[in-house]
């Protein structure tokens, strides 16, 4: 059995019109259930989180859970996942409930808004969840081994530092981890264990449901650690096919029992050199909203961004003209939003289209048949943003 510790929340996601109830610690918990291995969840919730948890018991046996009764059933609201989510209630508004203290033998613990938790146990994986003052795991707890999964910022603010050397040492010494997995998106994650490293890569999935896949990786990778023994680079490399299954499909999948595993793994490269061009409409409130935020999310991957709006802005109509296209022939990959079949974006992806330039195209409302003279370029349209995004880093 293994012990889960985490949030029951609700999500909405306009990227993927969905509407559910997960969090981490319940996600957490359905992936060990699923792949048959019983849970223990210790969440909080209101009456509608409580009911949420009862039905499950009636599809899952193995199923137990601890609740502390909380005011609300704490609410994140994304556009697209790579955008930041807006929560409910505000972050400045939620109280704090009284900590949740757990003893046993294999704990998996996802940090929560809403609790604090006192944790004692012999395995323990602890992800912190946040990188805004994310608390470390020997304020919370003990356990004989300890394995930390968490991003670069989590690490970086919970170490004091930006240099690698200095977090390994400060999580070795201070955190006496047994392992440290450190997650890095599209290009996959580094396991530090006994002085050694070992690269756990992503791997190129049709589709990207990206809201929690950290939260698949991380309960599947104890999952594997704890329920299956296995060491801890076939625990983290199996976690991270894991998570592709459900990237890709929304499964809960045991990679440890597939033969034939169908996707290839992102061969990591240096992208600071690489542009995208980001061709858009940017006439309304709504689209500049979007391309504002499609350009972050680019820029975060650490690519440079073209884009006409934020880059050339106003003038006359044939200096900004030269100056788009001068932009495109210099980028690696166009990237475009069909939506509203804007006549300045169709201009854009047919000069790509006869640069032979790779072209992604994103949209939800246009007509695949008016995107007809493309075609026989080299392109790939998509109806969710967040695989768009993601299929323009792998492309580039």
């Amino acid at each position: 059995m293994i012990t889960v510790v985490g949030g029951t929340y609700r999500e909405i996601d306009y990227d993927d019109i969905s509407l559910d109830i997960f969090g981490s610690g319940f996600r957490g918990a359905k992936f060990l259930l699923e792949n048959n291995c019983p849970v223990h969840l210790y969440s909080t919730g209101n009456a509608e989180t409580l009911n949420f948890l009862k039905e499950n018991q009636k599809v899952y046996s193995d199923f137990t859970f601890e609740y502390t009764n909380y005011d609300d059933l704490i609410t994140f609201k994304y556009s697209f996942s790579l955008d930041q989510p807006t929560i409910f209630p505000n972050l400045l508004n939620i109280p704090k409930s009284e900590d949740i203290k757990v003893d046993s033998g294999n704990i998996i613990a996802f940090g929560m808004l809403e609790s604090d938790f006192q944790l004692t146990g012999n395995k323990v994986v602890y992800d912190p969840q946040t990188s805004l003052k994310p608390k470390s795991f020997s304020q919370i707890g003990k356990a004989e081994e300890l394995v930390y999964v968490l991003n670069l910022s989590e690490a970086q603010s919970i170490a004091s530092s930006k240099n690698i050397n200095d977090i390994k040492d400060y999580f070795y010494r201070r955190e006496k981890v047994k392992a440290l997995i450190i997650k890095n998106g599209p290009f996959g994650a580094t396991l530090y264990s006994d002085n050694k490293e070992f690269h756990i890569p992503s791997f190129v999935t049709n589709n990207v449901n990206k809201i929690g896949s950290g939260d698949i990786f991380t309960s599947s990778f104890g999952y594997y650690w704890m329920e299956k023994q296995l060491s801890l680079e076939e625990s983290a490399l199996n976690a991270s096919k894991s998570t592709a299954y459900f990237c890709d499909k929304k499964v809960y999948v045991d990679s440890s029992n597939i033969e034939g595993f169908e996707y290839q793994e992102f061969k990591k490269r240096e992208l600071s050199g690489k542009q995208v061009y980001l061709a858009a409409p940017f006439f309304s409130i709504s689209e500049l909203i979007l391309i504002d935020k499609i350009r972050t999310a680019f820029l975060a991957f650490g690519v440079k961004v073209f884009s006409p709006f934020h880059d050339v802005g106003l003038g006359d109509d044939v200096t900004l003209a030269k100056k788009d296209i001068e932009g495109i022939e210099n980028s690696d990959i166009i990237f475009c939003v069909f939506d509203n079949i804007d006549s300045g974006t169709l201009v854009e992806s047919g000069y790509s289209l006869a640069k032979r330039k790779k072209i992604i195209g994103y949209h939800r409302t246009c007509n695949e048949g008016e995107l007809l003279m493309l075609k026989p370029g080299d392109i790939k349209t998509f109806n969710h943003l967040t695989t768009a995004i993601y299929q323009t880093i792998w492309n580039i």
